[in-house]
């Protein structure tokens, strides 16, 4: 006999969810709700550019730069990607590649007032499966995306490298 009491509360319970479901996460985007985090573009530098051929044989090219946030807020890459390499993965020189340093330019923090280096021999993004076309001397352009929404451009020239990895 209890049981068939409690049976008759479920079904309200159930619409009761229903009605206070809460959004889903594809409906939201942090990064606009997230004070500072809309025009990050503004707060960023990229300077010394480098891209050189290191394994000619397998076609790898290496993006060295600098990352300086000048901003107040901390920014958040989100991804980093281009046109004339398919496959961008984080990579360092001297450690062997995990899931984590292959995915490091998709969540790398940027704090306030912080400049990032990412040098010959140390964390640097490689391009694994670049155009075909792409030769010394060409210009490739990089989208960096930020969380919030903003993105930066930087383009360099290819240099030929030494292929030293």
């Amino acid at each position: 006999m209890k049981l068939h009491a409690h049976l008759g509360i479920l079904p309200a319970l159930f619409a009761g969810l229903l009605v206070h479901t809460p959004a889903h996460a594809e409906d939201r985007d942090p990064g606009k709700s997230i004070p500072g985090q809309e025009n990050a573009q503004k707060d960023i530098e990229i300077t010394n550019v480098s891209m050189q051929l290191v394994r000619p044989a397998g076609h790898v090219y290496a993006l060295y730069f600098t990352l300086t946030n000048k901003g107040e807020n901390a920014h958040l890459v989100t991804n980093v990607s281009s046109a004339s390499c398919r496959t961008l993965v984080g990579h360092h020189s001297d450690q062997e590649s995990t899931s984590g340093t292959l995915s490091l330019f998709t969540h790398l923090s940027l704090p306030a007032n912080t400049t990032l280096v990412f040098p010959h021999g140390g964390y640097h993004l490689l391009c694994l499966d670049p155009d075909p076309a792409l030769k010394a001397g060409q210009n490739v352009t990089f989208t960096f995306s930020f969380l919030g929404g903003s993105s930066k451009d930087v383009t360099v020239a290819v240099d030929p490298g030494k292929a030293t990895e």
